[in-house]
Formats: structure tokens, C-alpha cells, sequence
């Protein structure tokens, strides 16, 4: 078959144009579990959404003279890893960012990839046996720079600082709800082997610090320490130990249960409805504000109080931009906004179980209306009531 020279140019403007479609799927915005843990406490754990961050814009920090890619593709001595993907260091970035921590890395022309150096207030340095920033994916340690990992949508990540130093990277499992007064037994393990730690505390994490005192339970030889919680709620505990970086947050929804063996410290009593108007509260975001694109938020965020006796199951939120007579929601699988059909139909997406929450977007808000909302149910399926001003907002973005 014989082609015109006159279609030649548009075959071609074709071609690259799928080839630019190809790309950006394969660079699109993942949904990962995000952990980093500092010296003194947890600078952050939840879901993020990742991505690839070629030049331009790069990353760009005070020690990295001048901009430089985070995609995977661009990164390592040997030119690259195939098609851009989110990496570690690139969700690390993007969360710090967000959260205000503060962020420094070296970039390293023979690796082409960066060293972190600071994350919030801990340094890297050669002294103390070299207190470095590492990261393993689920529970993985590599070779490779944290721009040459390719990650999956669902990964673990986890950063640490003096990650060299410490042996074990624990990891915490138990059961996800319990009953007021009620023993139960919390596993610790190296996440790396699998082997069960002994002498491992375990206490309450607070805003990031966990509390832990002569009086908590302690894991045995099989990593077992077993539990009471005394008072409904959500709690999120987490397993310390000298040699070891902290483990993962559990989330335990404590309540009341027919089976509950507390009667003689409170009467046994069905969960409330959640019905007070202000027990979903969002957090960061001013409700009529103007934000220019620099401003907008990147992080979703709030706090979900459950009234005494009730137990929080899930926290869901939704977002909405409007610009121009035209609507898009944010979709919490496809970690982007999607066109609407109809304005006023966006859907909420869970974004886990703790009182306490916070979802970083995977980019700057563009320019538009915005509604964001936020709801919480509880274990008997009660939805808390949107509250304008308070569970409830909206702003702009201009």
C-alpha cells in the first residue's frame, strides 16, 4: 500500500501522540502506603498517591545543585530502568512536601539518583555509628537508589532514619476491633524474616509519638504480648524495641460486645449512634477560602470522634472541583480526578479506620470550585450528618 506524503506529517503527529498516552499511563498516579519513621517519633504513615517526577520539574532541594529526575527510567548508572513509575524517594518527597517537613538530599552524579539526607528534624551524619535515612518496600531492602525501585499500586513503603543502625524493622498485626476490658494477643515480628521479637513494648501512638512505660505489655520468645484496653474508642498502637525501628500502627476499634467480659468495670451496652453534629471535623482547610495554586492543599485531612461507647469502622471522604460549567470527582481507586457527567454526584471513598486522617493528592489543585466532605460510620452503619463549615466545605482556587 502506497501512503501520500501529505498524510505522512499527520500519521506521524498521530503516532507521537499515542505514544504520549502510552507514557503518561504508565506514569500515572499509584495509591501507596507511605511510613516514616524518625529518631523520636513517626513523621507520617498513611496513603499517598505516587508518582513519577522526571526534569522538569524535577527534585530540587538546598544540597542537590539544580533540579533533577525521581522516575526510575532517568535513575542509576546504567541510564535507566525502562518506562517512568513512581519510586520511594519520590513518594518520600512528595509527603514531605505536604506535611511541611523539612527535606534535603544530595544528588550523586555517578549513581544518578539522590541521598536523603534530612527529613523534618533528623540529619544524616557520619557520627553515632552513621545515622542514615534507608527505605525497604514491603519490608524489602535493595541495593538500588529510591529512584530506581519501581513501585506497585499497594506497596509498603517504609523510610527510617538510622535505618543501617537498626537490625529489625518490626512489624505489628493483631485484631482489628475488640471489646472493652477484653485480653487479646498482638504479634511482633522482623517484617524482613519473619522471626518473632521478644522484648518488644507495646504502647499508644499519639500524633506520631509512642508512649510506653515499666507498666506495658511486653512481646514473649514467640513475639506475643498480650493487651487491655479499658476504654471505647479508636486506639492505634505500635511496637518499640532498642534494636529495631518502630513497627506499623494497628488501628484497634474498641467497643462493647455481647461477649464483652467487663461488666464489673461498665454495664455492657449497645454502640450509640453517631449523631453530634461535629464528630466529623475537617482539618487544614478554610471553609470560603481563596487559595492560589501554590496554597491549595495537597493533603485531605481530619478527625472523626466517636461519642463514649461507639466504635469508628471507616472514615470516607469525597471531593469535588466544578470550573467553568463543568464538574470532575476525585476517584480514590483511580487516585485522579475523572470528568462528571453531572455535577453533585460525587462519590465518597474510604481512606481507613482511625479518628485521625490524613490523604495526600497526588498533584496542586488546578483553578476551580472545590466541595470536599467527610463522613464517618460507625459498627452499626450510622453515617455522621455533613456539617457546612465543619464536615463540610468549600473553597476556591484561583
Amino acid at each position: 500500500m502506497r501512503i501520500s506524503p501529505r498524510v505522512l506529517p499527520a500519521l506521524a503527529g498521530a503516532l507521537v501522540s499515542l505514544l504520549s498516552l502510552s507514557a503518561s499511563a504508565l506514569a500515572a498516579p499509584i495509591a501507596v502506603n507511605l511510613r516514616v519513621e524518625g529518631s523520636t517519633k513517626t513523621l507520617f504513615e498513611g496513603p499517598v498517591s505516587a508518582e513519577a517526577i522526571p526534569a522538569p520539574p524535577g527534585i530540587e532541594t538546598a544540597s542537590s545543585a539544580g533540579s533533577h529526575p525521581c522516575d526510575v527510567k532517568d535513575n542509576g548508572g546504567n541510564g535507566g530502568f525502562g518506562a517512568a513509575a513512581a519510586a520511594p524517594t519520590a513518594a518520600l518527597y512528595d509527603a514531605a512536601i505536604a506535611q511541611h517537613l523539612q527535606f534535603d538530599a544530595f544528588w550523586s552524579t555517578e549513581f544518578k539518583d539522590f541521598n536523603v539526607s534530612q527529613v523534618g528534624e533528623d540529619i544524616a551524619n557520619s557520627a553515632n555509628n552513621g545515622e542514615y535515612w534507608g527505605y525497604a518496600v514491603n519490608f524489602t531492602t535493595a541495593e538500588l537508589g529510591g529512584c530506581q525501585i519501581r513501585l506497585a499500586p499497594g506497596s509498603e513503603v517504609l523510610w527510617a532514619y538510622n535505618f543501617f543502625g537498626l537490625p529489625h524493622l518490626l512489624s505489628l498485626t493483631g485484631p482489628k476491633s475488640v471489646n472493652v476490658g477484653t485480653p487479646f494477643t498482638v504479634h511482633v515480628t522482623d517484617g524482613q524474616t519473619g522471626q518473632p521479637i521478644s522484648g518488644a513494648a507495646i504502647g499508644t501512638d499519639v500524633a506520631g509519638m509512642t508512649s510506653t512505660s515499666a507498666s506495658s505489655p511486653t512481646t514473649d520468645a514467640s513475639g506475643n504480648a498480650t493487651v487491655t484496653l479499658t476504654q471505647a474508642g479508636t486506639v492505634t498502637l505500635k511496637a518499640t524495641q532498642s534494636e529495631s525501628v518502630r513497627s506499623n500502627g494497628l488501628t484497634v476499634s474498641v467497643g462493647y460486645g455481647a461477649a464483652c467480659a467487663c461488666a464489673p468495670l461498665v454495664p455492657v451496652r449497645p454502640a450509640p449512634t453517631l449523631v453530634p453534629p461535629d464528630v466529623a471535623k475537617i482539618a487544614g482547610i478554610e471553609n470560603g477560602h481563596v487559595y492560589s495554586r501554590r496554597r491549595a492543599p495537597r493533603v485531605l485531612g481530619g478527625i472523626v470522634k466517636v461519642p463514649a461507647g461507639g466504635t469508628l469502622r471507616q472514615v470516607r471522604i469525597r471531593l469535588e472541583r466544578r470550573y467553568h460549567g463543568r464538574c470532575w470527582d476525585f476517584s480514590g481507586s483511580r487516585v485522579r480526578f475523572v470528568r462528571a457527567r453531572k455535577c453533585g454526584t460525587a462519590s465518597f471513598f474510604s481512606v481507613g479506620g482511625s479518628e485521625s486522617f490524613s490523604y495526600l493528592l497526588p498533584a496542586r489543585l488546578s483553578k476551580g470550585r472545590y466541595v470536599f466532605d467527610i463522613e464517618g460510620v460507625d459498627s452499626a452503619g450510622h453515617v455522621t450528618k455533613l456539617v457546612s463549615g465543619v464536615s463540610h466545605v468549600v473553597f476556591q482556587v484561583r
